[in-house]
């Protein structure tokens, strides 16, 4: 994170969707983190933990939930719940609509998050051990299990 707040992501994704990075934040938000996606998309997560999305493909991009979960091993396997499609000049134009697009996205992700028992930090669910809300961190202190 540079000393003005926002990430190199934020930069990045920016330039893709040629707008200036203040627009982009007014209109998606900033903190924003490139994370592997499909070959022909490049994928932006924001939030911790991550609860936006944003795919951009070289026409428009896609608003999406992030819903990441283990293939056995690490690292996250990065999966997106597409909600709507968008154009480039819209965070320009309708930064407003794209911004209650991404409020809503957030709330359906932040459904999913569980607060450990333990240690009393939210997680999401690819970092929540089992059904009681353990988070991963703590069942592998406390209960030695490892992930």
């Amino acid at each position: 994170m540079t000393d003005d707040g926002l990430t190199e992501g934020d930069a990045v994704l920016a330039a893709l969707l040629g707008v200036p990075v203040g627009a982009l934040a007014r209109a998606l938000g900033a903190g924003w983190t490139e994370v592997p996606g499909p070959a022909h998309e490049q994928w932006f997560v924001s939030g911790e933990p991550a609860q936006v999305a944003v795919g951009w493909d070289g026409f428009g991009f896609t608003l999406a939930r992030p819903e990441p979960r283990w293939d056995g091993v690490w690292p996250l396997v990065w999966e997106f719940a597409a909600d709507r499609r968008f154009q480039a000049e819209e965070v320009l134009y309708e930064p407003e609509v794209l911004a209650e697009a991404a409020e809503e996205v957030a709330r359906r992700r932040r459904r999913t998050f569980r607060w450990c028992p333990v240690c009393r930090e939210v997680n999401a669910r690819e970092h929540v051990h089992d059904s009681t809300g353990l988070c991963s961190r703590c069942a592998g202190h406390f209960l030695g299990i490892v992930h």
